[in-house]
């Protein structure tokens, strides 16, 4: 029997735009490359649609799809990017999903993702249930078919982010092992202790929702030292070394087993040179000599159903965890250390979240009170709004069937709400915490996001006291000693007529 071998690779990076312009601006730090997501695709996405297998004397052998190969998970707002700057790299996505499909029983490669990567547990219920809704709309305009699994962003999770995926119909979740609380055998009692990663990653788990019982979704945890030693050891160096490595992972034992890798998928050529090239040798050749073959969850679960039960850790204050923050989710919130960078201190965390928490729910209350004599029920509306973002030539459409009275000038209305509360979600976008300053690259294009939501709104009269509460977040530019300054000097300065802002040094990705 062939052993089973799942590489997950999660794709992303942040949406670039100016949402003025709707332009990605020349970034220096990306050169030679006008942007980074220039960069990134030159060096990894592009590649990895068609990555060589070259012999001892460097030459070709192979072009391998490296997506037909492995679980992957894109941006949708990546995506949207990529479908308009490489037409061709993109069509290889779908291409890969659909021939995964063929080889496995009618299950794709690809899964989704949380929309604009925030962190679900940190966000409000209504967030948490729209970033799921147009994650998994996007997928299925996209791929052509229904998703089975949803990338949660950084893998944070808690119990209730759980319960909205089961809602939404998910199979399974991915997440890392430290995020394990404790496991056990179906049919037995008494709980084993997995909070320190002394479990088994080699099966899959099934969470039952103790709130509702039926309901349950399966949890797939990653393998800590193979997925480590891809991502940070150069594992892809020695594809052979790689698949050996694979191969011990595996229990001496009789049950089903699946050995799963979980990385940033620009690992392969973009943080490591030429890894696509040691991924598709890995794929097409190391694996297979071994008795192993690549597959992806949906297809495993399908096999092997779990007969293990897990529960998942709470997190510092019940927030939840994360595979990136050693601290729960603290990287997205407090001064936790993680992403820090010497002489910088990340005390703007906080402060940057609570004023975005506030101008969020502002913005709330007044897109609720307007919509309200617009449409029949505004945070419907904004859910099924995903059409117009994937299409916006279909707004008009869109507008008339949700409108109480169709119109021009009521289009006009709607159509700025809801481009409102689509940059209210952006805002919060989890990269713009994950580095070391509120004035880096990152953490601008959420204040970007949150200006234009505001002018959008037609709240302006909200910004002083939004600028306040920025006050608050001390940030390491000289230049713009807070958040406040920040946002009048770097962000809101992408609305000139120009289109080009002030950017501080930003941060490498």
């Amino acid at each position: 029997m062939k052993l089973s071998v799942v590489i997950h690779g999660h794709f992303y990076q942040p949406p670039r735009e100016n949402p003025w312009t709707g332009e990605v601006e020349a970034q220096p730090s990306a050169a030679p490359d006008h942007d980074w997501n220039a960069r990134v695709a030159r060096e990894c996405y592009l590649p990895n649609g068609a990555a060589r297998v070259a012999d001892a004397q460097g030459r070709t052998v192979a072009v391998v799809n490296n997506y037909a190969f492995i679980s992957f998970n894109f941006g949708p707002t990546l995506l949207s990017w990529y479908k308009r700057a490489h037409p061709e790299g993109y069509s290889k996505l779908l291409d890969a999903d659909r021939d995964s499909a063929r080889r496995l029983g009618g299950h794709g490669n690809a899964i989704a993702q949380a929309y604009n990567h925030m962190i679900l547990p940190l966000a409000n219920a209504r967030d948490r249930r729209t970033q799921v809704a147009w994650g998994l709309e996007d997928f299925r305009r996209r791929f052509g078919r229904q998703a089975e699994a949803l990338w949660l962003p950084e893998t944070a999770c808690d119990d209730e982010t759980l319960r909205v995926l089961i809602d939404f119909g998910m199979r399974y979740v991915l997440l890392a092992p430290g995020q394990c609380a404790r496991v056990r055998p179906d049919g037995v009692p008494a709980w084993t202790d997995a909070s320190r990663g002394h479990f088994s990653t080699n099966r899959p788990y099934r969470w039952h929702d103790r709130l509702r019982p039926g309901k349950h979704i399966d949890l797939v945890f990653y393998d800590g030292f193979l997925s480590q030693g891809v991502a940070f050891g150069k594992f892809m160096a020695d594809s052979r070394g790689a698949a050996e490595k694979i191969k011990t992972a595996f229990a001496e034992q009789n049950e089903p087993q699946v050995v799963t890798i979980a990385t940033d998928g620009e690992t392969y050529g973009h943080h490591e040179k030429f890894a696509d090239m040691g991924l598709a040798h890995l794929v097409a050749d190391c694996l297979p000599y071994r008795d192993m073959e690549t597959v992806n969850f949906a297809w495993y679960l399908e096999k092997y159903p779990p007969t293990w039960e897990a529960e998942i850790k709470r997190g510092p204050q019940g927030l939840g965890t994360s595979w990136s923050c050693a601290h729960g989710v603290a990287r997205w919130m407090d001064d936790c250390g993680c992403g820090s960078e010497p002489g910088k201190h990340q005390r703007w965390r906080y402060p940057l979240r609570e004023a975005l928490d506030w101008l969020r729910d502002e913005l709330a209350v007044r897109a609720e009170a307007a919509g309200a004599k617009l449409t029949r029920d505004f945070w419907k509306t904004r859910d099924a709004y995903i059409r117009v973002v994937f299409d916006p030539d279909s707004v008009d459409g869109f507008c008339d069937e949700q409108l109480i009275m169709p119109g021009a000038e009521n289009r006009r209305a709607l159509t700025g709400l809801l481009e409102s509360q689509k940059f209210a979600m952006y805002m919060y976008t989890s990269c713009g915490w994950f580095f070391a300053d509120v004035a880096g690259l990152e953490a601008v294009q959420n204040l970007r996001y949150a200006a234009r939501a505001v002018e959008l709104a037609g709240a302006v009269d909200l910004e002083e006291e939004f600028c306040a509460r920025l006050a608050f977040a001390e940030s390491n530019d000289p230049n713009a000693p807070t958040a406040r300054e920040v946002y009048l000097r770097y962000a809101k300065a992408a609305s000139s007529s120009t289109g080009s802002a002030r950017i501080s040094p930003d941060a490498k990705m």
